[in-house]
């Protein structure tokens, strides 16, 4: 929705802001898997980590691509496609910005069908959000229906959302959340700052370190692959991207293990095996430590989102 300069946007302090998380989770979309139109009773993030697929939201229509965040509103008519040869990876947040949503655990989401009719009166929403001072831009972050986020330094974000969300329920779980959902905000607004881009480089060896997520770590694959000292390339990723190539690349292997325990029959066995996580036991520590559960839950745990 493009915004109108005679209605001031709907804003929210930084310091009035206190987020609820109430349901997160990833989903990898089989060719041509759609959701909606519908609307929610809470905002949410959607956050495309890889393939491709169409969106609208109030009627627009939108590419959806690697790195794309959609956001809405409650009551927003939206509606998800995903392609038919590259479908997308994508990654669901549902929250409110200030009060206390119940968890979906107990509650459930709250879904309904919907078809957005421009010709109705009242049918478009204003589907915005400020956070911050509107008389202080530089000190705010706006949302509206879709921006641009680097991919390398946001899908461990989602990813940790996801896998704190999956956890057994304690009693700082939700503390946890919108602590997490706090830091990514604030990891939004310093990257539409950062002044210093990803290089080539350091984006190269980030997809590397992607490919190799099956193998066991080597600190000298970053000399190998940039004619550099390794520990130079390493605070050079780390500036860049937010972790250190170590960390960067066990979130990989963990993402990795996610889609294979989603999206295959192998054993725990075979996977260990497969990502040379050593045994089963090591493996089983391992992802419950990362996760926030063991595997074999991870794989029975539900593909809503």
């Amino acid at each position: 929705m493009t915004p109108s300069p005679h209605h001031p946007v709907p804003s929210l302090s930084w310091q009035s802001l206190q987020p609820a998380v109430c349901y997160a989770n990833k989903l990898q979309c089989v060719p041509g898997f759609s959701f909606g139109p519908r609307v929610i009773d809470e905002h949410q993030f959607i956050f495309v980590a890889a393939g491709f697929g169409t969106a609208w939201i109030q009627g627009e229509r939108y590419n959806a691509e690697p790195g794309c965040l959609f956001y809405y509103g409650p009551d927003t008519v939206h509606h998800f496609i995903a392609d038919e040869r590259a479908p997308f990876l994508l990654y669901g947040l549902h929250f409110s910005w200030v009060e206390h949503y119940p968890e979906a655990r107990s509650a459930g989401i709250q879904i309904r069908e919907a078809k957005f009719d421009p010709n109705e009166p009242g049918a478009r929403r204003d589907n915005r959000m400020l956070l911050g001072d509107p008389g202080r831009p530089a000190e705010s972050l706006l949302f509206q229906d879709v921006q641009q986020l680097p991919v390398e330094r946001f899908e461990p974000r989602f990813a940790k959302l996801a896998a704190c969300y999956g956890d057994e329920v304690r009693d700082y779980t939700q503390p946890l959340l919108r602590g997490l959902l706090l830091e990514m905000l604030a990891a939004m607004k310093q990257q539409e700052r950062r002044s210093t881009p990803v290089t080539p480089l350091i984006s190269s060896i980030a997809s590397q370190l992607n490919e190799h997520a099956r193998e066991r770590y080597e600190h000298g694959w970053l000399s190998e692959w940039s004619a550099y000292h390794a520990d130079h390339i390493a605070r050079l990723f780390r500036a860049q991207l937010g972790m250190t190539p170590y960390d960067y690349f066990m979130s990989r292997k963990l993402q990795l293990a996610k889609e294979l325990l989603a999206h295959s029959e192998l054993t725990l066995l075979a996977i260990a095996e497969e990502l040379q996580a050593g045994s089963i036991h090591n493996f089983t520590k391992w992802f419950k430590q990362h996760a926030g559960m063991p595997p074999g839950r991870y794989r029975r745990a539900s593909r809503f989102i």
